[in-house]
């Protein structure tokens, strides 16, 4: 487990939430007054957000897990009460254990609804409460009382990144009183392709990773061959796209700073331009190649030896299907 407050991060997507949802509670010239079947929103608060990053394998029987007890200063700082206190307000229903409707950021106040667990819910790849059959079952959150801690058991065909959120609110209206936990979740299975990579000694040599080599990861998340991806990539009903380091969610909003839609990056993974300051590498797409292939290529004076993590994806513009990689990369 990988735990760091990435609360800045997450902060930009939630402010923009807030400005496009009538539902946030900044938006009314008074105070709205929840009932008992609506969803109050979350009220952003990064002294009271705890963010855990965790990579899953689909299927995992070993959960991963969010230790409430090591965030008791926060609890007590957010809620005025210990851990211990906490399980006993939960009991006397005084303290709602609660997930997160991430795509609206609000409470979400339906009941548990896996059997025989009292506090869990199935959680969708959209990261929000599902039931057991859903088509897009990511996995199950869980609060585990006897243990003190969050569970989050990824499901046998989960895939991908998917921010779970859940967290303690003192009952009433408006839920303003709380603790918030987002767990950052990478599940691989098929849709992603993790590799250890060399790039040749070189100003603008390239790593040639051929489509063919990962037919069956491009089968399996686009229904494709190698030749159909093609066609997609030229046609552009499916593109290319970087990925965060720290959360392997997708840029979406990234412009194209390379040739045929890729990027040129610096040692961060960060989108640049050529010649940017600490510019480090390309990822293009050469189509016309035989075979076909995705580039990774090196900026000129990159030291040799050099090594870095680069993350970037393929996936339709409607963000429904995306096959992400993943590569330890060295440079001759």
């Amino acid at each position: 487990m990988k735990n760091k407050l990435i609360y800045t991060l997450m902060m930009c997507g939630l402010l923009f939430m807030a400005t496009a949802c009538s539902e946030d509670y900044s938006d009314a010239t008074s105070m709205h007054v929840y009932g008992p079947d609506e969803n109050p929103p979350v009220k952003t608060d990064e002294n009271g957000t705890v963010v855990s990053s965790f990579d899953k394998k689909a299927g995992d029987p070993v959960p991963a897990k969010v230790n409430v007890q090591q965030y008791e200063e926060i609890v007590k700082q957010q809620l005025n009460m210990s851990v211990d206190e906490l399980i006993t307000a939960i009991d006397n229903g005084k303290v709602a254990v609660c997930p997160i409707n991430v795509s609206r950021n609000v409470w979400n106040k339906t009941k548990p609804n896996v059997e025989g667990k009292k506090y869990a819910w199935y959680i969708n790849k959209n990261g929000n409460v599902c039931e057991a059959g859903d088509e897009s079952l990511y996995g199950i959150i869980e609060f585990d009382k006897d243990n003190k801690c969050f569970n989050f058991y990824p499901d046998e065909n989960a895939g991908g990144a998917v921010s779970v959120e859940i967290g303690f609110a003192l009952e009433g209206p408006n839920y303003n009183t709380a603790v918030r936990f987002v767990m950052a979740m990478t599940v691989f299975d098929k849709s992603f392709v993790i590799q250890d990579v060399t790039i040749p000694a070189g100003d603008y040599n390239a790593y040639s990773l051929s489509l063919e080599s990962v037919a069956d990861n491009i089968n399996y998340v686009f229904g494709k061959t190698p030749a159909e991806l093609v066609t997609a990539l030229s046609d552009g009903t499916i593109k290319i796209y970087m990925m965060k380091l720290d959360t392997n969610s997708y840029v979406w909003d990234g412009k194209s700073t390379a040739n045929n839609g890729g990027y040129w990056c610096n040692s961060n993974n960060g989108i640049c331009n050529w010649g940017d300051e600490g510019f480090a590498f390309f990822i293009e797409p050469w189509l016309e190649d035989s075979p076909a292939c995705l580039a990774i290529g090196r900026a000129p004076g990159i030291a040799s030896g050099t090594n870095m993590p680069i993350k970037f994806g393929l996936a339709t513009p409607d963000k429904l299907k995306s096959m992400s990689f993943i590569l330890n990369v060295t440079f001759e």
